[in-house]
């Protein structure tokens, strides 16, 4: 169906909801941006056809702009805390969602999608009852994860090593949940994987795997550095985790749109971690597009048009089994604000380089450590092998720098031991 000049409306206007922005206007679709930020501090309004400044709750002043305008569409993406939102305004509007509020509350809770996991076969990581754990029993082989059960994007994950140190964790991760809820999870030292799927009419296709390499932060939370596709352990998991994870979806009323999950595993055991029902700050899309000429985002972009994924089956299409080796880098920065930037140009212009996402720029402050406010730029990059991506990432780490005031580098080492 051709897209060209209908109307969507953009929910967030953050540096990375510019891929929306740039993928509907490649489709031919007019686009607007809404969000309570101001101009200066929302890249995504800056290269939108038009912006409104109405926050993404103010549903009676959206309702009366999206009739005023004739919107045909509205998405999100990236942003657990959007979700319910946008739900709610496409129904008030009367427009597609690609799912239910019920579903939503479901894939968002960590507690809830564990209880999910559980019920139908699939490993998750062993846990303990907030309301009767003993914190005596912490110690250097057994510690624990600490959780809020309703945030995204690593905020409010701490690392609990010690007996005495839990209650101090327990309230950081308790400032970060509006429901005041967490999960406490045993700290599992195994690799870690994250899955992409598309769903499109119940029919769900696992799109992508990749090798999710952490950043640990000293008081025990960690954010994604970089992810390698294919993961190393696709074969496996599509032998023993594949079929379990689309039946669940199918059963739990997952119609349409993209989901990502993450897992522990040692290659023969599997334990679900995380998940989303949503675009992740991974871009998997970028990589789908090159390998099987298919995009979750353009299709999340005609669903929210039309109504339908795609005009065609994307499980025919979709094929997790990489033929190329491809790497999403999060360059990572300590917290301060940023004076100046130093060999981006070089970057840019690198022949592995496929895209390029700019979170941080000069004036900017970088987020706390090992959060996903920590990400100053993701590189996409396509490379031959491993080998080759080993030296990519040391030219990376020889050219790129970026500095606060005083001269400090605020660029975070990246380990580039990945053979």
């Amino acid at each position: 169906m051709d897209l060209k000049d209908k109307k969507l409306l953009i929910l967030g206007s953050n540096a990375i909801t510019c891929s929306i922005v740039e993928a509907a206007k490649a489709l031919g679709v007019y686009t607007i941006v809404t969000s309570w930020n101001k101009l200066e501090d929302a890249p995504a309004k800056q290269i939108a056809d038009k912006y409104w400044d109405i926050s993404l709750t103010d549903y009676n002043a959206l309702l009366k702009k999206i009739k005023e305008e004739g919107i045909d569409g509205i998405l999100t993406g990236f942003t657990d805390s959007y979700l319910l939102p946008y739900q709610h305004l496409c129904e008030l509007a009367n427009l597609p969602c690609y799912a239910t509020k019920e579903v939503f509350e479901t894939t968002m809770d960590k507690a809830k999608f564990k209880q999910l996991c559980r019920d139908n076969g699939v490993p998750v990581i062993p846990e303990y009852q907030p309301e009767s754990f003993n914190p005596a029993i912490i110690n250097e082989k057994n510690k624990v994860i600490i959780k809020p059960v309703d945030n995204s994007g690593s905020r409010g994950v701490i690392l609990c090593e010690k007996p005495e140190e839990y209650q101090k964790c327990l309230d950081y991760a308790l400032s970060f949940s509006e429901k005041k809820q967490v999960v406490i999870e045993k700290y599992m030292e195994m690799d870690s994987i994250s899955l992409s799927y598309t769903i499109q009419d119940g029919i769900v296709s696992l799109s992508t795997t990749d090798d999710r390499y952490v950043h640990k932060a000293a008081n025990g939370g960690s954010v994604t550095n970089f992810g390698i596709y294919p993961s190393k352990y696709t074969a496996a998991y599509i032998d023993k985790i594949d079929g379990l994870m689309k039946r669940m979806y199918q059963k739990a009323g997952v119609k349409n749109g993209v989901i990502a999950v993450q897992f522990f595993t040692d290659g023969e055991d599997f334990y679900v971690m995380e998940m989303g029902h949503r675009l992740t700050g991974g871009q998997h899309y970028t990589y789908t597009m090159m390998e099987n000429g298919i995009s979750a985002l353009d299709c999340l972009i005609h669903f929210a048009l039309t109504g339908k994924m795609a005009d065609y089956s994307i499980a025919t299409k979709d094929n997790a089994e990489f033929k190329h080796t491809y790497c999403h880098l999060f360059i990572l920065g300590k917290q301060a604000k940023i004076a100046r930037f130093e060999g981006l140009g070089y970057i840019q212009n690198m022949p592995e380089l496929t895209h390029l996402t700019q979170m941080k720029r000069v004036g900017d402050m970088i987020g706390p450590d090992g959060t996903s406010a920590q990400k100053v730029l993701g590189l996409h990059l396509k490379v031959n092998d491993r080998v080759h991506l080993q030296k990519v990432f040391n030219d990376i780490k020889m050219h790129l720098h970026f500095f606060d005031e005083e001269g400090n580098d605020l660029m975070i080492d990246f380990n580039s031991d990945i053979l």
